[in-house]
């Protein structure tokens, strides 16, 4: 219903005089338009855009301008983000905060960029780690980790424990579970499963100590989608432990289904519901349709009808449990 429908619904039923309805329509109809969110958006773009010419720059010139000018001008561009990230940090507060400059909480994830830059270009360049790869992700995560609870920036925090996920040996791309990927190798999937678990429960131990309670959204999207994704590649690809991946696929989707209902999350309802599928679809397809019912032509329809109830599941929720998207 729209302001109209609702000032003449109340201005009919003679709760609202018409002179007050008018005046409300007319300063509705001439009130500023804020673009807060879309100035943030640009330039939140605009600093990815940024990151990725430098990079390009460095990989296309770095024989003619040289590594040691290049690492220099990294470093010094890094150095002034962080030094404007630092200058107008926030408060300290186990609560969330804001940063005292516009362009502070981009500041320092220019700086992050760069930082990453900077330490893959040192590695390439003079092999600085040496032949030990490990310490390049884990460096970015001890670093990003207590920079993202200073600054209060769940961006940073994304990044942390992204490389941290990396330092693990583990790379999350459903898509090519079957056929391109780490999940072949048992100890990388209990690996995952447990880097997940310790994640998710150190999320919600911060979150009932109340220290920055609101990034266990960020935690629990990360890990999450890391537990899914190898409970599938162990479903996948362990014949002997099929029963107990599947199992537990079906547990964490159940738990995360009840989160999203909780916490009126659109986002952890999408996670366990479409992990929840393509598990589901994988042990149809390898035990009935490729199986008794191989050649019958049903994996169309199974498609077809599955992805039709599918849609019309999430469809249904959306309004009925009035179920928001979280951003991390």
């Amino acid at each position: 219903m729209s302001l109209t429908d609702v000032l003449t619904t109340l201005t009919d039923q003679s709760i609202l005089p018409p002179e007050q309805s008018s005046k409300i329509a007319e300063f509705e109809e001439k009130k500023p338009f804020s673009l807060h969110w879309e100035l943030r958006a640009m330039l939140f773009v605009g600093i990815l855009l940024l990151s990725s010419g430098l990079g390009l720059l460095v990989y296309d010139n770095f024989d003619q301008i040289g590594h040691g000018a290049l690492l220099a001008a990294m470093a010094a561009g890094c150095g002034v983000c962080f030094f404007f990230a630092w200058r107008y940090r926030p408060t300290w507060s186990m609560e969330k905060t804001v940063s005292r400059s516009t362009f502070g909480d981009y500041a320092l994830l220019l700086a992050c960029l760069l930082f990453l830059t900077l330490e893959g270009y040192a590695q390439y360049a003079y092999h600085v780690f040496g032949e030990r790869y490990g310490l390049v992700t884990l460096l970015p995560a001890a670093l990003f980790i207590p920079l993202a609870y200073r600054f209060d920036h769940r961006g940073v925090l994304g990044m942390a424990l992204t490389a941290l996920i990396s330092w693990v040996g583990v790379s999350v791309r459903p898509l090519e579970l079957y056929v391109k990927t780490n999940f072949f190798d048992r100890s990388t999937v209990f690996s995952a499963i447990i880097l997940a678990l310790v994640l998710i429960g150190g999320a919600l131990l911060f979150e009932q100590r109340r220290l920055k309670p609101h990034f266990t959204e960020t935690y629990l999207a990360i890990a999450g989608n890391l537990l899914l994704v190898a409970l599938l590649g162990g479903l996948f690809n362990f014949v002997g432990l099929r029963l107990w991946f599947a199992l537990g696929l079906l547990g964490v989707c159940v738990v995360f289904d009840r989160y999203a209902r909780r916490r009126k999350s659109f986002l952890f309802l999408l996670m366990s519901t479409v992990h929840g599928y393509i598990g589901v679809t994988y042990l149809v397809f390898h035990y009935l349709l490729d199986g008794f019912l191989g050649g019958s032509g049903l994996d169309y329809w199974y498609f077809i009808l599955t992805g039709i109830l599918l849609v019309a599941y999430l469809l249904r929720q959306l309004p009925k449990r009035n179920l928001t998207h979280e951003s991390l």
